[in-house]
């Protein structure tokens, strides 16, 4: 990414102005752009967000658990009628903390308690139990969860494997490379030959061994296997 970035500086602030209309220039650009976004670290932010929306979640859940589960030990047969029948939603998988259940299982999980007392049956119940405001900060909760947990999984797919962009970053040097080099040999200004020695130059300052590249030794002398030259990095 690095030498990506360099080459193309390099080129724009050049004075060989056919090397830079050249498309190459713009393929170098977007595919470093793409490298660069798949080597970045997770952001650590939103990783944060989703925690705390997940804790959020939980406790928003537990509370209206409980909360049910209370009422139906109400001495009132009506609220404890109407308790019974929104605890048997919220209890529906047996507990409340779902210790060892997957996260995909969970946010399922979560989600079908939530649509089922967002029934219209139900609305009477947790109204008589006052109960209607912290099923919505719930529903709420979980929206919120889904909706960050969804935008990183968005991230995380536009990143390829770091072995198939190497190889796309490395040809879309490689290419640049070859046409600022056929500049400088088909129209030998001096603007192009300039340009030419910088390229090599940004090259030789950040380059890398091509992976494979071996140390040999025997009884007698110590052979460096030779460098891939096709390779840029």
């Amino acid at each position: 990414a690095t030498v990506g970035m360099r080459v193309i500086e390099t080129i724009t602030q050049s004075m060989a102005e056919e090397a830079k209309k050249s498309i190459y220039v713009t393929q170098l650009l977007e595919v470093t752009n793409r490298f660069r976004k798949a080597i970045e670290p997770n952001d650590s932010e939103l990783k944060a967000a989703i925690s705390e929306k997940f804790k959020v979640r939980k406790v928003l859940f537990s509370n209206s658990y409980d909360m049910a589960y209370g009422l139906t030990l109400s001495r009132d047969t009506g609220d404890k009628a109407a308790a019974f029948r929104v605890f048997s939603v919220l209890n529906m998988y047996g507990n409340k903390s779902f210790k060892g259940v997957r996260q995909s299982a969970l946010t399922q999980r979560f989600a079908t308690i939530i649509e089922t007392l967002q029934q219209p049956e139900f609305v009477a119940d947790l109204e008589r139990l006052k109960m209607t405001d912290i099923l919505a900060e719930l529903a709420d909760a979980h929206t919120a969860y889904e909706t960050l947990y969804q935008t990183k999984g968005n991230e995380q797919s536009l990143k390829a494997p770091s072995r198939e962009m190497r190889m796309e970053m490395n040809n879309a040097l490689k290419v640049m490379v070859e046409e600022v080099e056929y500049f400088s040999k088909k129209f030998p200004t001096e603007e192009n030959v300039t340009l030419w020695k910088n390229v090599e130059q940004r090259i030789a300052e950040v380059y890398v061994t091509a992976p494979g590249s071996t140390k040999k030794e025997d009884t007698e002398t110590t052979v460096t296997t030779a460098v891939n030259t096709s390779e840029v990095l």
